[in-house]
This record gives C-alpha cells, structure tokens and sequence, in this order.
C-alpha cells in the first residue's frame, strides 16, 4: 500500500501524474482511500461489482446496507438517477458541498450498491472530485461501528494495510459526516443531520 501525499511543494505535474495514476487504479478495480471535505472516503468504482464486493468486505458492512456515490459534478447526477425540480433547487443550492442527497437510481447504478434509491455526494473537495471519473464508492474509511476519520493518521492499521492506496489531502475541511436527505416525489426526509442544517434545506425549496 502507498500513501500518497499532496501538498502544495509539489511541481504541478508530478501531481498531475500520480492523480492520473490513481484514476488508472480506480478502472482496474483497485480500492482506494481518499480524503474528502467531510471524513475519509473507501473508493471503487460503484459501477465495477467485484471492486463494490472488495468495499463490503473490507469495511465489514452488511452486503444489505446501501453505499452512496461519489460524483464529479451536478451535471452528472441525470446520469444516474432521476432529479425532480424539488431536487434540482437543492443540488443548485449546496453542491459541491456537504450533503448526500437520496434519489430514484437509474439501472445504470449495480444492485449491489444500491436497490431502489441511490445516495450521491458532489464533495467541495478538488482531488476526490478529479478522481471521479466513474462514479466512486463513498462510504468512510473505517470498519463498520468505528468513528469515520476525518485525517489520514486516523486510519486504522486493518484498512491501510488492505488498500491498494492512500491520498492524504490533509484534515478534512467540515471534520463532521455530511447531511444525508431523501427525495420522494415533493417529500424531503431526513435521514442523518451532519455539515448541512436540515432547516436551511428546508428554507431552500420554499
């Protein structure tokens, strides 16, 4: 396993190179941990089912709980599920940023990641954002029952030593999990408060 560190001492095209690197690692199938502007994310390619299995089993998650995705940019999200105008006022509003929105999936998006509904999360992070080229896996870094980390020196030894790399992009920037909501039809549930205060959500799409 290796941890590749960013910082802004390196030349701009050494990075580039080993970002380039990382995307390549992610479309064979490698499993990957990078940070993100909230915790710490596992990553794989969502779309790639035996990199999702490799997901469960090294977080030791139950296969029958969800995993949301990560996307590039709010343009992508049609691409992988349905966005009603409810929906779009908050993806307009608050991504990139700090908040998991659950929509109607499109079959383009495996079973095994998620059934019905599908979690997407546009990071105001720029590295975890460059690295999806295919939509990611965006779980926490961490076993099942364990606190998410939010730096790379969180990171528990099982995982590090299971990975294939570490991107360590520094102390996450909110250090809290993101604000999780669902969208059926016209209805907004909250499934987690995190970043995001569900009244200022709420407030949006008044």
């Amino acid at each position: 396993m290796k941890i590749l560190k960013l910082n802004k001492l390196k030349k701009r095209r050494e990075l580039k190179k080993e970002i380039e690197n990382a995307k390549k690692m992610i479309l064979e199938g490698k499993i990957i941990i990078c940070g993100t502007d909230t915790i710490y994310g596992l990553c794989a390619n969502a779309l790639d089912e035996s990199a999702v299995k490799k997901v469960y089993e090294l977080k030791k998650r139950d296969p029958n709980k969800p995993i949301s995705v990560f996307l590039k940019d709010k343009e992508d999200i049609e691409k992988y599920a349905y966005v009603n105008d409810i929906s779009k006022k908050i993806i307009d509003k608050f991504l990139p940023g700090a908040l998991t929105i659950i929509l109607k999936k499109k079959d383009v998006i495996p079973d095994i990641v998620s059934k019905d509904y599908i979690g997407i999360r546009i990071p105001d992070n720029d590295t975890i954002r460059e690295l999806s080229i295919v939509p990611l896996t965006a779980t926490s870094a961490n076993l099942s029952g364990e606190e998410p980390p939010t730096s790379a020196y969180e990171i528990s030894e099982e995982l590090r030593e299971k990975v294939d790399l570490i991107i360590d992009t520094g102390v996450c920037k909110y250090k809290t999990p993101s604000t999780i909501i669902k969208i059926v039809n016209d209805d907004i549930e909250l499934i987690r408060e995190g970043a995001i205060p569900f009244e200022e959500i709420i407030k949006q799409t008044k």
